[in-house]
């Protein structure tokens, strides 16, 4: 079983891809590390009082039963508008993650049963992949491309965001490696993959089509994994 990662900025897109290599490509199933942080929020959990010592307790909201629990747009607010800030919970929040993905991996691969049209490659949906010291558990990492005005789009058109807000969050990962939209990250990029750091760069300013024609691309090429 391949693991491939596949990494992007904010309204890059890579969602939809992962769906894709998933839904339509034949790969055997996706792991959100996006979602499997939200456990890391839960009531009870090891990194809730870890993140208010960090933050402040006014990001500590008591739900109906007086059960204390992360206020997540409170905290949203500070991270995306402070670059340090996100670095200090990419850290507390990144080590648990992680773990939680070598547990779903482990189920994935015990319950596979190869079958016809099955290409054995679990997909790892992550934004900041580049960011994290998680690139021994992957086969292949690729980064999912668009333009800012793209993104912008994207984002103002999924999830309801104004101009400004789309801005705000594009804007905070302008810094982090390999998925900003500014000078340079062309050039970054280049670095990565001949460092075989990134795999493969996945274009995704186009249609559904375009993407899903991309991808098959990818998968065809064996220089898009680790050899």
């Amino acid at each position: 079983m391949r693991i491939l990662g596949v990494c992007g900025g904010i309204g890059s897109g890579k969602s939809t891809a992962c769906k894709l290599l998933v839904d339509s490509l034949g790969c055997v199933a996706r792991i959100d590390a996006d979602k499997l942080a939200h456990v890391v929020y839960e009531p009870g959990s090891d990194s809730l009082q870890v993140i208010a010592a960090e933050f402040g307790d006014d990001i500590i909201v008591e739900d109906s039963n007086g059960i204390q629990q992360i206020d997540r747009k409170k905290l949203g607010a500070i991270v995306f508008s402070d670059a340090g800030a996100m670095s200090k919970l990419e850290r507390i929040v990144w080590p648990h993650v992680r773990t939680k993905i070598e547990e779903r991996i482990g189920e994935i691969t015990s319950n596979y049963r190869p079958h016809s049209g099955s290409k054995d490659i679990v997909v790892v949906e992550a934004a900041l992949l580049l960011e994290t010291d998680w690139h021994d558990l992957l086969d292949g990492l690729w980064v999912v491309r668009s333009s800012r005005s793209t993104a912008t789009r994207r984002l103002m058109e999924d999830r309801g965001l104004s101009e400004e807000e789309a801005s705000v969050r594009i804007d905070a990962q302008q810094k982090k490696r390999g998925i900003g939209s500014g000078e340079g990250v062309d050039d970054e990029l280049k670095e990565l993959r001949e460092g075989g750091v990134a795999t493969a760069v996945i274009a995704n300013d186009g249609t559904l089509e375009d993407l899903q024609r991309e991808l098959e691309k990818a998968l065809r090429d064996p220089a898009s994994f680790k050899s």
